[in-house]
């Protein structure tokens, strides 16, 4: 091998350490990326914290002292942390790797605990008859923020041999926000496509923390399909775009009733179809 050959590899393989150990680094102002996902962690921990039913304090001061709490925690003020959110925000694909880290931890704690195994056995509670399942075949959580592309989460399930006619379905989550100041808003819509190409949709606006259900009513055909999508819009106008707003859903679910009375007595794909023409939604509208 000639030696122009040689130094020219060997230029370019050392070019290549050299970039590989030139990665940016968080500047030492901030707080770095493994402290950040343990206080992101325990801020969403605290924030589900059961409050006491005779607390006189709003739910805002509930959760500003749950905060401040974490920060006490890791030694941290709140104008750090505030700096530290807004840094991030505008390196949104560091950001967003710190809170898929949060959105794991997060799930594998909830399958410890059997929080999915617990909210179904609720959810079968609220059936008058049939059997009930979880059918949810995504992440029990969703971080959204609102740049693209990290403001839309879509989400399609094909339906199986175990969905019926009459089926009804509920989505449910929990949300929180984390967001410095200004506005936040995102929304969510599920729809189920039914055999006969009909729709049945459902939409929802979540903008405070706390529980958001969805429900799509029964229907005299079977689903085929069901479909959806959480979107957060950019932020408004008057709200400063560096400024921290995240959204997180978790504890996602699902869940498909069966009623035994439309086993019994399936109703006719014809009959059906001229009813949702005219855009009723009532099952109970449907002619047997």
């Amino acid at each position: 091998m000639k030696p122009q050959i040689v130094q020219q590899m060997i230029l370019l393989t050392v070019g290549l350490l050299l970039l590989s150990a030139c990665k940016p680094k968080i500047p030492k102002e901030y707080i770095q990326p493994d402290e950040m996902e343990d206080l992101l962690y325990d801020y969403y921990v605290a924030q589900g914290l059961p409050r006491d039913p005779h607390s006189k304090n709003d739910l805002d001061y509930d959760r500003q002292y749950h905060t401040n709490l974490v920060l006490k925690k890791y030694g941290r003020t709140q104008a750090e942390l505030d700096s530290s959110l807004k840094y991030y925000y505008i390196n949104m694909e560091e950001l967003y790797k710190i809170y898929g880290n949060v959105q794991k931890r997060l799930g594998d704690e909830a399958l410890k605990l059997g929080a999915s195994t617990t909210e179904v056995e609720r959810y079968t509670t609220q059936s008058l008859s049939g059997d009930t399942t979880d059918v949810w075949e995504g992440s029990r959580q969703m971080v959204i923020l609102p740049k693209p592309p990290y403001n839309v989460v879509q989400f399609c399930q094909k339906a199986d041999t175990s969905y019926y006619q009459g089926d009804s379905f509920l989505m449910t989550f929990g949300n929180t926000f984390l967001v410095q100041s200004g506005s936040k808003n995102a929304s969510l819509v599920l729809s189920v496509y039914y055999e006969n190409d009909s729709i049945i949709t459902n939409s929802t606006t979540v903008s405070q923390a706390g529980n958001t259900t969805l429900r799509i009513p029964p229907c005299g055909l079977k689903a085929k399909e069901l479909k959806g999508f959480v979107y957060m819009p950019k932020r408004q106008g008057f709200d400063n775009e560096n400024d921290m707003c995240v959204l997180l859903l978790d504890n996602i679910q699902l869940v498909r009733f069966h009623h035994k009375r439309s086993a019994r007595t399936p109703i006719p794909s014809t009959t059906a179809v001229d009813t949702l023409k005219h855009d009723s939604l009532n099952s109970d509208s449907i002619k047997k």
